[in-house]
């Protein structure tokens, strides 16, 4: 993860003035505003398809948007406990 040396400002999903309201327009919409991130939220589940994940980082970058991801509550990739953490992997 790179470091940053400035204070970066973004939306917490995708702005509620995207007309389509997907990550792809979102990151564009950003963008548009001024912006410098967007939060990805994940809360009821993962639900993105490889191949439009890499769209989102590779929009992502060009447009020099940074990216963070809200994750449900119930997935913890951090944990100690083994059965947790495959729990984790497979939701």
């Amino acid at each position: 993860m790179k470091s940053l040396d400035k204070l970066v400002f973004g939306t917490a999903g995708i702005p509620l003035s995207t007309p389509k309201k997907t990550s792809l327009d979102g990151i564009r919409r950003v963008k548009e505003l001024g912006l410098g991130a967007m939060e990805l939220e994940f809360v009821r589940g993962v639900k993105m398809s490889r191949s439009t994940a890499q769209e989102v980082r590779i929009l992502a970058s060009s447009l020099g948007v940074i990216l963070t991801a809200h994750a449900p509550y119930y997935i913890n990739l951090n944990s100690q406990d083994q059965d947790k953490l495959r729990a984790s992997i497979q939701r």
